[in-house]
Protein backbone atom coordinates (compact mmCIF):
# COMPACT_ATOMS: atom_id res chain seq x y z
CA UNK A 1 0.00 0.00 0.00
CA UNK A 2 1.48 3.30 -1.09
CA UNK A 3 1.88 6.15 1.39
CA UNK A 4 -0.31 9.18 0.67
CA UNK A 5 1.23 12.53 1.60
CA UNK A 6 -1.45 14.89 2.94
CA UNK A 7 -1.35 18.43 1.62
CA UNK A 8 -3.62 21.42 1.86
CA UNK A 9 -5.42 22.66 -1.23
CA UNK A 10 -7.68 25.65 -1.89
CA UNK A 11 -11.23 25.14 -0.68
CA UNK A 12 -12.56 25.63 -4.20
CA UNK A 13 -10.78 22.42 -5.28
CA UNK A 14 -12.27 20.26 -2.49
CA UNK A 15 -15.55 18.42 -1.96
CA UNK A 16 -16.99 16.64 1.12
CA UNK A 17 -15.53 13.15 1.40
CA UNK A 18 -16.47 9.80 2.90
CA UNK A 19 -15.28 10.86 6.35
CA UNK A 20 -17.87 13.65 6.44
CA UNK A 21 -20.61 11.20 5.45
CA UNK A 22 -19.58 8.73 8.18
CA UNK A 23 -19.48 11.47 10.81
CA UNK A 24 -22.92 12.85 9.97
CA UNK A 25 -24.74 9.53 9.61
CA UNK A 26 -23.10 8.07 12.74
CA UNK A 27 -24.14 10.89 15.09
CA UNK A 28 -27.39 12.03 13.44
CA UNK A 29 -28.84 8.56 13.08
CA UNK A 30 -31.72 7.63 10.77
CA UNK A 31 -35.36 8.10 11.63
CA UNK A 32 -38.11 7.62 9.05
CA UNK A 33 -40.60 9.23 11.42
CA UNK A 34 -40.51 12.85 12.56
CA UNK A 35 -39.33 13.45 16.14
CA UNK A 36 -38.21 16.32 18.34
CA UNK A 37 -34.53 16.58 19.22
CA UNK A 38 -33.01 17.58 22.56
CA UNK A 39 -34.08 21.21 22.16
CA UNK A 40 -37.55 20.42 20.79
CA UNK A 41 -36.95 20.96 17.04
CA UNK A 42 -38.81 18.65 14.63
CA UNK A 43 -36.32 16.36 12.89
CA UNK A 44 -36.59 13.52 10.37
CA UNK A 45 -34.26 11.39 8.26
CA UNK A 46 -30.54 12.05 9.00
CA UNK A 47 -31.05 15.07 11.25
CA UNK A 48 -33.02 17.05 8.65
CA UNK A 49 -34.91 20.07 9.98
CA UNK A 50 -37.02 22.69 8.29
CA UNK A 51 -40.56 23.65 7.38
CA UNK A 52 -40.96 20.48 5.28
CA UNK A 53 -40.84 18.37 8.47
CA UNK A 54 -44.22 18.18 10.18
CA UNK A 55 -45.47 16.53 13.33
CA UNK A 56 -45.96 12.77 12.98
CA UNK A 57 -44.91 12.57 9.34
CA UNK A 58 -43.27 9.44 7.95
CA UNK A 59 -40.78 9.40 5.08
CA UNK A 60 -39.13 6.80 2.87
CA UNK A 61 -35.46 5.86 2.81
CA UNK A 62 -35.06 7.58 -0.55
CA UNK A 63 -36.47 10.80 0.91
CA UNK A 64 -34.00 10.57 3.79
CA UNK A 65 -31.09 10.09 1.37
CA UNK A 66 -32.21 13.04 -0.77
CA UNK A 67 -32.48 15.33 2.24
CA UNK A 68 -29.03 14.15 3.41
CA UNK A 69 -27.42 15.05 0.06
CA UNK A 70 -29.08 18.49 0.11
CA UNK A 71 -28.07 19.21 3.71
CA UNK A 72 -24.42 18.18 3.11
CA UNK A 73 -24.30 20.43 0.04
CA UNK A 74 -25.60 23.36 2.08
CA UNK A 75 -23.08 22.70 4.88
CA UNK A 76 -20.21 22.53 2.40
CA UNK A 77 -21.37 25.80 0.82
CA UNK A 78 -21.08 27.40 4.27
CA UNK A 79 -17.52 26.12 4.66
CA UNK A 80 -16.53 27.15 1.13
CA UNK A 81 -17.74 30.71 1.52
CA UNK A 82 -16.46 31.30 5.07
CA UNK A 83 -13.00 29.65 5.11
CA UNK A 84 -10.28 31.53 3.25
CA UNK A 85 -7.24 29.28 3.78
CA UNK A 86 -6.28 25.95 2.15
CA UNK A 87 -7.49 22.79 3.90
CA UNK A 88 -6.72 19.10 3.88
CA UNK A 89 -9.51 16.67 3.06
CA UNK A 90 -9.87 15.76 6.75
CA UNK A 91 -10.11 19.40 7.81
CA UNK A 92 -12.77 20.04 5.15
CA UNK A 93 -14.82 16.99 6.25
CA UNK A 94 -14.70 18.00 9.93
CA UNK A 95 -15.79 21.56 9.17
CA UNK A 96 -18.63 20.22 7.00
CA UNK A 97 -19.87 18.07 9.87
CA UNK A 98 -19.93 20.91 12.42
CA UNK A 99 -21.59 23.25 9.90
CA UNK A 100 -24.22 20.53 9.24
CA UNK A 101 -24.90 20.27 12.98
CA UNK A 102 -25.03 23.91 14.09
CA UNK A 103 -25.65 25.61 10.76
CA UNK A 104 -22.37 27.61 10.68
CA UNK A 105 -18.65 27.50 11.34
CA UNK A 106 -18.01 28.81 14.87
CA UNK A 107 -16.60 32.31 15.11
CA UNK A 108 -13.59 31.27 17.19
CA UNK A 109 -12.70 28.62 14.59
CA UNK A 110 -12.95 31.08 11.70
CA UNK A 111 -10.75 33.53 13.61
CA UNK A 112 -8.05 30.88 14.00
CA UNK A 113 -8.24 29.84 10.34
CA UNK A 114 -8.69 33.19 8.61
CA UNK A 115 -6.99 35.34 11.23
CA UNK A 116 -8.59 37.88 13.53
CA UNK A 117 -10.21 38.12 16.97
CA UNK A 118 -12.17 35.27 18.53
CA UNK A 119 -15.27 35.59 20.71
CA UNK A 120 -12.94 35.78 23.72
CA UNK A 121 -10.85 38.58 22.23
CA UNK A 122 -7.90 36.32 21.29
CA UNK A 123 -5.96 37.46 18.20
CA UNK A 124 -4.88 34.80 15.67
CA UNK A 125 -2.79 34.98 12.55
CA UNK A 126 -4.15 33.34 9.38
CA UNK A 127 -3.56 29.58 9.18
CA UNK A 128 -3.59 28.81 12.94
CA UNK A 129 -4.78 25.26 12.30
CA UNK A 130 -3.78 23.99 15.75
CA UNK A 131 -5.77 26.72 17.49
CA UNK A 132 -8.78 25.91 15.30
CA UNK A 133 -8.55 22.28 16.44
CA UNK A 134 -8.98 23.31 20.08
CA UNK A 135 -12.24 25.14 19.29
CA UNK A 136 -14.21 21.94 18.52
CA UNK A 137 -14.81 20.91 22.15
CA UNK A 138 -16.05 24.41 23.02
CA UNK A 139 -19.15 23.95 20.84
CA UNK A 140 -20.84 21.09 22.67
CA UNK A 141 -23.74 22.98 24.26
CA UNK A 142 -27.43 22.85 23.41
CA UNK A 143 -29.54 25.48 25.12
CA UNK A 144 -26.49 26.49 27.17
CA UNK A 145 -26.01 23.00 28.65
CA UNK A 146 -23.07 20.73 27.66
CA UNK A 147 -24.37 17.43 26.27
CA UNK A 148 -22.41 14.21 26.19
CA UNK A 149 -23.60 13.33 22.70
CA UNK A 150 -22.47 16.68 21.32
CA UNK A 151 -19.16 16.41 23.19
CA UNK A 152 -18.54 12.98 21.62
CA UNK A 153 -19.36 14.44 18.20
CA UNK A 154 -16.94 17.35 18.66
CA UNK A 155 -14.18 14.94 19.66
CA UNK A 156 -14.90 12.79 16.61
CA UNK A 157 -14.78 15.86 14.37
CA UNK A 158 -11.44 16.83 15.95
CA UNK A 159 -10.09 13.36 15.08
CA UNK A 160 -11.22 13.65 11.46
CA UNK A 161 -9.79 17.21 11.38
CA UNK A 162 -6.45 15.60 12.37
CA UNK A 163 -6.85 12.84 9.72
CA UNK A 164 -7.36 10.16 12.38
CA UNK A 165 -10.05 7.49 12.79
CA UNK A 166 -12.73 8.33 15.36
CA UNK A 167 -14.82 5.15 15.78
CA UNK A 168 -12.90 3.59 18.70
CA UNK A 169 -11.49 6.72 20.33
CA UNK A 170 -14.93 8.39 20.49
CA UNK A 171 -17.13 5.41 21.33
CA UNK A 172 -19.89 5.88 23.88
CA UNK A 173 -18.10 3.64 26.39
CA UNK A 174 -14.89 5.71 26.31
CA UNK A 175 -15.90 9.39 26.28
CA UNK A 176 -16.94 10.82 29.65
CA UNK A 177 -18.44 14.24 30.42
CA UNK A 178 -18.93 15.73 33.90
CA UNK A 179 -20.84 18.97 34.42
CA UNK A 180 -21.12 20.89 37.70
CA UNK A 181 -24.12 22.75 39.08
CA UNK A 182 -23.15 25.89 37.15
CA UNK A 183 -23.30 23.98 33.83
CA UNK A 184 -19.55 24.09 33.47
CA UNK A 185 -17.44 21.16 32.31
CA UNK A 186 -15.34 19.52 35.05
CA UNK A 187 -11.95 18.66 33.45
CA UNK A 188 -11.06 15.99 36.01
CA UNK A 189 -14.12 13.92 35.09
CA UNK A 190 -14.16 14.63 31.36
CA UNK A 191 -12.25 12.96 28.56
CA UNK A 192 -9.79 15.48 27.19
CA UNK A 193 -9.08 16.25 23.56
CA UNK A 194 -5.44 15.25 23.97
CA UNK A 195 -6.31 11.79 25.33
CA UNK A 196 -8.78 11.23 22.51
CA UNK A 197 -6.26 12.14 19.82
CA UNK A 198 -3.63 9.92 21.44
CA UNK A 199 -6.08 7.02 21.52
CA UNK A 200 -7.01 7.65 17.89
CA UNK A 201 -3.37 7.57 16.81
CA UNK A 202 -3.08 4.06 18.22
CA UNK A 203 -5.70 2.92 15.73
CA UNK A 204 -3.76 4.20 12.72
CA UNK A 205 -2.22 1.27 10.80
CA UNK A 206 1.48 1.39 10.09
CA UNK A 207 1.81 2.68 6.55
CA UNK A 208 4.59 0.94 4.69
CA UNK A 209 5.48 1.53 1.04
CA UNK A 210 4.85 -1.25 -1.39
CA UNK A 211 7.95 -3.42 -1.65
CA UNK A 212 7.55 -3.69 -5.42
CA UNK A 213 7.76 0.10 -5.75
CA UNK A 214 10.81 0.49 -3.53
CA UNK A 215 12.89 -2.65 -4.00
CA UNK A 216 12.57 -4.98 -6.92
CA UNK A 217 14.50 -7.63 -4.98
CA UNK A 218 13.96 -7.60 -1.20
CA UNK A 219 16.96 -7.60 1.05
CA UNK A 220 18.00 -11.14 2.07
CA UNK A 221 17.64 -12.07 5.70
CA UNK A 222 20.42 -13.54 7.79
CA UNK A 223 19.00 -17.06 7.56
CA UNK A 224 19.00 -16.90 3.79
CA UNK A 225 22.74 -16.28 3.71
CA UNK A 226 24.63 -19.60 3.28
CA UNK A 227 27.55 -20.04 5.66
CA UNK A 228 30.76 -20.21 3.60
CA UNK A 229 32.67 -23.43 4.17
CA UNK A 230 36.38 -23.40 4.61
CA UNK A 231 38.18 -25.27 1.88
CA UNK A 232 40.38 -28.11 3.17
CA UNK A 233 42.46 -28.40 0.04
CA UNK A 234 46.22 -28.10 0.42
CA UNK A 235 46.11 -27.47 4.22
CA UNK A 236 49.22 -28.92 5.93
CA UNK A 237 48.54 -30.90 9.11
CA UNK A 238 51.31 -30.82 11.75
CA UNK A 239 51.93 -34.11 13.52
CA UNK A 240 51.94 -34.10 17.35
CA UNK A 241 55.20 -33.02 18.95
CA UNK A 242 56.75 -35.74 21.20
CA UNK A 243 57.16 -35.11 24.93
CA UNK A 244 60.46 -34.18 26.51
CA UNK A 245 61.04 -37.77 27.67
CA UNK A 246 60.63 -39.08 24.15
CA UNK A 247 63.27 -36.88 22.51
CA UNK A 248 66.40 -38.52 21.18
CA UNK A 249 69.51 -38.24 23.35
CA UNK A 250 72.63 -36.49 22.18
CA UNK A 251 74.86 -39.16 23.82
CA UNK A 252 74.51 -42.94 23.66
CA UNK A 253 73.28 -44.76 26.72
CA UNK A 254 75.55 -47.06 28.79
CA UNK A 255 75.49 -50.76 27.97
CA UNK A 256 73.11 -52.83 30.13
CA UNK A 257 74.49 -54.33 33.35
CA UNK A 258 74.49 -58.07 33.84
CA UNK A 259 72.82 -59.57 36.88
CA UNK A 260 74.14 -62.41 39.02
CA UNK A 261 73.26 -65.02 36.42
CA UNK A 262 75.06 -63.16 33.69
CA UNK A 263 71.94 -62.12 31.85
CA UNK A 264 71.41 -58.53 30.89
CA UNK A 265 69.16 -56.49 33.16
CA UNK A 266 67.08 -55.26 30.24
CA UNK A 267 65.33 -57.63 27.90
CA UNK A 268 66.35 -57.02 24.33
CA UNK A 269 63.71 -55.28 22.31
CA UNK A 270 63.80 -54.13 18.73
CA UNK A 271 64.64 -50.45 18.64
CA UNK A 272 65.83 -48.17 15.84
CA UNK A 273 69.54 -48.07 15.20
CA UNK A 274 69.78 -44.41 16.14
CA UNK A 275 68.02 -44.89 19.49
CA UNK A 276 70.31 -46.00 22.38
CA UNK A 277 69.32 -48.58 24.98
CA UNK A 278 67.61 -47.42 28.12
CA UNK A 279 67.52 -48.51 31.73
CA UNK A 280 64.56 -50.28 33.33
CA UNK A 281 64.84 -48.30 36.52
CA UNK A 282 61.85 -46.07 35.65
CA UNK A 283 58.86 -46.92 33.49
CA UNK A 284 58.57 -45.27 30.12
CA UNK A 285 56.08 -42.45 29.78
CA UNK A 286 53.08 -43.30 27.56
CA UNK A 287 52.88 -41.37 24.32
CA UNK A 288 50.97 -41.34 21.05
CA UNK A 289 54.15 -40.72 19.05
CA UNK A 290 55.43 -43.30 16.55
CA UNK A 291 58.89 -43.20 18.14
CA UNK A 292 59.89 -45.72 20.80
CA UNK A 293 59.34 -44.42 24.39
CA UNK A 294 62.43 -43.82 26.51
CA UNK A 295 63.06 -43.33 30.21
CA UNK A 296 64.01 -39.95 31.56
CA UNK A 297 67.02 -41.35 33.50
CA UNK A 298 69.83 -43.02 31.59
CA UNK A 299 72.76 -44.73 33.27
CA UNK A 300 76.01 -43.62 31.73
CA UNK A 301 79.11 -45.79 31.80
CA UNK A 302 82.47 -44.15 32.27
CA UNK A 303 84.20 -47.04 30.54
CA UNK A 304 82.17 -46.79 27.42
CA UNK A 305 84.14 -45.37 24.52
CA UNK A 306 83.06 -42.08 23.14
CA UNK A 307 81.15 -42.40 19.95
CA UNK A 308 79.94 -39.75 17.54
CA UNK A 309 76.43 -38.51 18.22
CA UNK A 310 73.74 -39.97 16.01
CA UNK A 311 72.61 -38.02 13.01
CA UNK A 312 69.59 -35.83 13.72
CA UNK A 313 66.35 -37.29 12.56
CA UNK A 314 64.62 -34.92 10.13
CA UNK A 315 61.12 -33.83 11.19
CA UNK A 316 58.26 -35.54 9.43
CA UNK A 317 56.90 -33.84 6.40
CA UNK A 318 53.49 -32.25 6.79
CA UNK A 319 50.62 -34.30 5.43
CA UNK A 320 48.73 -32.57 2.67
CA UNK A 321 44.96 -33.05 2.67
CA UNK A 322 43.32 -32.96 -0.73
CA UNK A 323 45.03 -32.56 -4.10
CA UNK A 324 48.59 -31.31 -3.84
CA UNK A 325 49.46 -28.03 -5.56
CA UNK A 326 51.27 -28.39 -8.84
CA UNK A 327 54.65 -26.72 -9.16
CA UNK A 328 54.70 -25.11 -12.62
CA UNK A 329 58.50 -25.16 -12.68
CA UNK A 330 58.73 -28.86 -11.91
CA UNK A 331 58.48 -31.30 -14.83
CA UNK A 332 58.03 -35.07 -14.57
CA UNK A 333 60.97 -37.33 -15.24
CA UNK A 334 59.54 -38.45 -18.57
CA UNK A 335 58.70 -34.90 -19.74
CA UNK A 336 59.93 -33.84 -23.15
CA UNK A 337 62.42 -31.03 -22.53
CA UNK A 338 63.83 -30.96 -26.05
CA UNK A 339 61.47 -28.15 -27.13
CA UNK A 340 63.47 -24.95 -27.42
CA UNK A 341 62.57 -21.27 -27.37
CA UNK A 342 62.58 -20.99 -31.19
CA UNK A 343 59.43 -23.18 -31.42
CA UNK A 344 57.49 -21.35 -28.73
CA UNK A 345 54.65 -18.86 -29.15
CA UNK A 346 56.60 -16.21 -27.24
CA UNK A 347 59.38 -16.35 -29.85
CA UNK A 348 56.86 -15.71 -32.60
CA UNK A 349 55.48 -12.73 -30.69
CA UNK A 350 58.97 -11.28 -30.21
CA UNK A 351 59.69 -11.60 -33.95
CA UNK A 352 56.44 -9.84 -34.85
CA UNK A 353 57.17 -7.03 -32.37
CA UNK A 354 60.62 -6.55 -33.87
CA UNK A 355 59.33 -6.49 -37.45
CA UNK A 356 56.59 -3.99 -36.56
CA UNK A 357 59.04 -1.74 -34.71
CA UNK A 358 61.56 -1.75 -37.60
CA UNK A 359 58.84 -0.98 -40.14
CA UNK A 360 57.55 1.91 -38.05
CA UNK A 361 60.98 3.45 -37.49
CA UNK A 362 62.18 3.07 -41.08
CA UNK A 363 58.92 4.30 -42.57
CA UNK A 364 58.83 7.32 -40.28
CA UNK A 365 62.40 8.35 -41.05
CA UNK A 366 62.15 7.82 -44.80
CA UNK A 367 58.73 9.43 -45.01
CA UNK A 368 59.74 12.54 -43.05
CA UNK A 369 62.97 12.91 -44.91
CA UNK A 370 61.38 12.53 -48.33
CA UNK A 371 58.60 14.95 -47.43
CA UNK A 372 61.08 17.62 -46.28
CA UNK A 373 63.16 17.18 -49.43
CA UNK A 374 60.11 17.49 -51.63
CA UNK A 375 59.08 20.69 -49.90
CA UNK A 376 62.40 22.42 -50.57
CA UNK A 377 63.18 21.06 -54.05
CA UNK A 378 59.78 20.62 -55.65
CA UNK A 379 57.34 23.49 -55.66
CA UNK A 380 54.39 21.40 -56.83
CA UNK A 381 54.44 19.51 -53.52
CA UNK A 382 52.70 16.50 -55.05
CA UNK A 383 55.47 14.16 -53.81
CA UNK A 384 54.82 15.45 -50.31
CA UNK A 385 51.24 14.20 -50.34
CA UNK A 386 52.18 10.88 -51.88
CA UNK A 387 54.99 10.40 -49.37
CA UNK A 388 52.77 11.17 -46.39
CA UNK A 389 50.02 8.79 -47.57
CA UNK A 390 52.47 5.94 -48.23
CA UNK A 391 54.16 6.59 -44.87
CA UNK A 392 50.84 6.45 -43.04
CA UNK A 393 49.82 3.19 -44.74
CA UNK A 394 53.13 1.40 -44.22
CA UNK A 395 53.51 2.78 -40.70
CA UNK A 396 49.99 1.59 -39.87
CA UNK A 397 50.87 -1.92 -41.07
CA UNK A 398 53.94 -1.83 -38.86
CA UNK A 399 51.87 -0.73 -35.85
CA UNK A 400 49.35 -3.58 -36.41
CA UNK A 401 52.18 -6.12 -36.72
CA UNK A 402 53.79 -4.85 -33.52
CA UNK A 403 50.48 -4.98 -31.61
CA UNK A 404 49.75 -8.54 -32.78
CA UNK A 405 53.25 -9.55 -31.75
CA UNK A 406 52.68 -8.25 -28.23
CA UNK A 407 49.41 -10.22 -27.98
CA UNK A 408 51.15 -13.37 -29.24
CA UNK A 409 53.98 -12.91 -26.76
CA UNK A 410 51.53 -12.44 -23.88
CA UNK A 411 49.61 -15.54 -24.95
CA UNK A 412 52.78 -17.59 -24.95
CA UNK A 413 53.71 -16.23 -21.51
CA UNK A 414 50.35 -17.41 -20.12
CA UNK A 415 51.00 -20.89 -21.50
CA UNK A 416 54.47 -20.92 -19.95
CA UNK A 417 53.03 -20.35 -16.50
CA UNK A 418 51.01 -23.55 -16.94
CA UNK A 419 54.18 -25.60 -17.56
CA UNK A 420 54.04 -25.44 -21.38
CA UNK A 421 55.87 -23.39 -23.99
Amino acid sequence: MAIEILRRRPVAELQPGKAALRLITSFEGLSLKAYRDSVGILTAGYGHIGPDVTEGMQITLKQADDWLAEDIAEAWDIVRTSVQVPLTQGEADALTSIAFNIGRVPRSMLAALNGGLSDKGEAYSPGSYGSALKQFVRNCRAGGVPLRGLYRRRLAEACVYSDLPFENACSISVVQLEVDASKNIVPSGTTSLEDTLMRARQDVPIMRPDATDVMRAPWPTAIDQPIPRQSTEAIPVQLPVPDEDELLLDQPAAPPKADAKGSPSVHPQPVPAAVPSVSKSEPAKPSNSTQAPMSATVEKSAAAPASPPPAPVPPPKPVIIGPQPINPNALPNNADTSKNMADSTRMTGMILVGIGTVVQVVTLRLGVGTAIGAVFFDLTRDPVVITLVVTAIVGGLGWVTKRNGKKTFAKGADKAQGGLY
